[in-house]
């Protein structure tokens, strides 16, 4: 290719990647530029880890075994959380790096690839909530009742754990992208969700079934779920920064790979901050 088509390319590509949803991060004040890109990441990282708090909140309510097996509970679900998000860094780097080239269509084909390795991790967790929750909670030596309240939380919770995944990935590409509002926007919206709907589960408001650890534990699986759907809304109409499809989706495993190897390090600095957390409870 001509030095000349290749430059008219990549021009292309970049009007493609910004469109009207964002402006080229790469000119402009670079201080001024990291504030307006950090400031909602913030915002949507605080927002999301509020879950386990607002759980305690209302659980508190249902007597000590009860807020005793969701906070132990929810410790070993924030230190799975952590873990996948440190994963999808591979994911929000090489986005990163295909939309400041310009190449929207790498950037959306990395993106594919984060969709094969969240289905695969959220299976795998599934997996592991079903048929470990209790012995988990009995491994770290807490009571038999407070074990089965906090397995019931915990459960659920991992089998949930398909909208986590799916919803850390496309915050991951929008973010990536130069979008950084609209998955603050996304977080706020689901947890006031959350919020909202948590007492009327645990306690049966309304015409709510009275669930109590159970209806907290479905109560973040809802909003999550709420929060995926408005995350693949606002990427595949191209409502971000970056549009994302299916076409020609096939599993490409090297690029996986390459999301994986660059997403373990992160992965493993994210679980060490709350593996000491888990322990001591």
């Amino acid at each position: 290719m001509k030095q000349r088509d290749f430059e008219l390319e990549i021009a292309a590509g970049r009007g493609m990647a910004f469109g009207r949803y964002g402006r080229d991060w790469t000119k402009g004040p670079i201080l001024k530029n990291l504030f307006a890109l950090s400031w909602p990441m913030i915002v949507a990282n605080s927002v999301n880890m509020l879950g386990p708090t607002v759980d305690m909140i209302w659980v508190g309510k249902l007597g000590p075994t009860a807020i005793a097996g969701v906070g132990v509970a929810g410790i070993a679900i924030m230190l799975v959380q952590s873990g996948l998000m440190g994963l999808f860094q591979g994911l929000r780097a090489m986005v990163a790096r295909y939309v400041g080239a310009g190449d929207e269509r790498e950037a959306n084909r990395v993106a594919q690839q984060a969709v094969v390795v969240g289905a695969a991790s959220s299976i795998f967790l599934a997996a592991v909530g079903i048929f470990f929750s209790e012995p988990i909670l009995h491994l770290v030596g807490v009571a038999p009742d407070v074990a089965a309240e906090g397995a019931a939380y915990m459960r659920i919770q991992f089998i949930g754990m398909v909208a986590m995944s799916f919803r850390m990935m496309t915050d991951g590409v929008m973010q990536a992208s130069g979008d950084a509002m609209t998955p603050m926007k996304i977080a706020v919206v689901f947890r006031v969700l959350h919020i909202a709907l948590s007492p009327a589960l645990i306690f049966g408001w309304w015409i709510f079934p009275r669930l109590e650890v159970t209806g907290a534990a479905v109560t973040n699986v809802v909003s999550q779920s709420a929060g995926t759907a408005l995350s693949f809304w606002f990427l595949m109409s191209g409502r971000s920064r970056l549009r994302l499809t299916f076409k020609k989706l096939r599993v490409d495993l090297g690029m996986i790979w390459r999301i994986v190897r660059i997403g373990i390090p992160a992965s493993i600095m994210g679980m060490q901050m709350n593996l000491g957390q888990f322990v001591l409870m």
